[in-house]
């Protein structure tokens, strides 16, 4: 069977060199800590979140990739084609980055390149 690839609304021209999953939950806001120090929990859901490092980007493929997942007020979200290590499989979902970060290589005139595109792949929809 050949290697599957990740896409970002359909765009793989670059595969995350760091693909790490995580999830983040959400608890309701009576929930804390007592003055004992025992946790009071009353989680509501939990979201799949994924910690993605694209590496060595032309500057076509970084904007690519900014133009895929930027969040715009009419498309807030994109849908990604993954691994899930939660449900098992291979799927599509849909996510969004709320905050990432771009390490330029070089500036020189027509030759500029893109080191890295580091930033959260968070899911839409609840796991849990």
């Amino acid at each position: 069977m050949s290697q599957k690839r990740i896409t970002v609304d359909g765009w793989n021209a670059v595969q995350p060199t760091t693909f790490k999953f995580s999830f983040q939950t959400t608890s309701s806001e009576d929930s804390g800590r007592t003055m004992s120090g025992r946790a009071a929990i009353s989680p509501l859901f939990t979201v799949e979140a994924y910690d993605v490092e694209y590496e060595n980007l032309t500057v076509a493929q970084a904007s690519a990739l900014l133009k895929k997942i930027v969040q715009k007020p009419s498309k807030p979200f994109f849908s990604l084609y993954y691994f899930s290590p939660y449900y098992g499989n291979w799927r599509t979902d849909q996510f969004y980055v709320g905050e990432g970060s771009l390490d330029v290589k070089t500036l020189k005139e027509g030759e500029e390149e893109v080191l890295s595109i580091s930033c959260s792949f968070v899911g839409r929809n609840k796991l849990c």
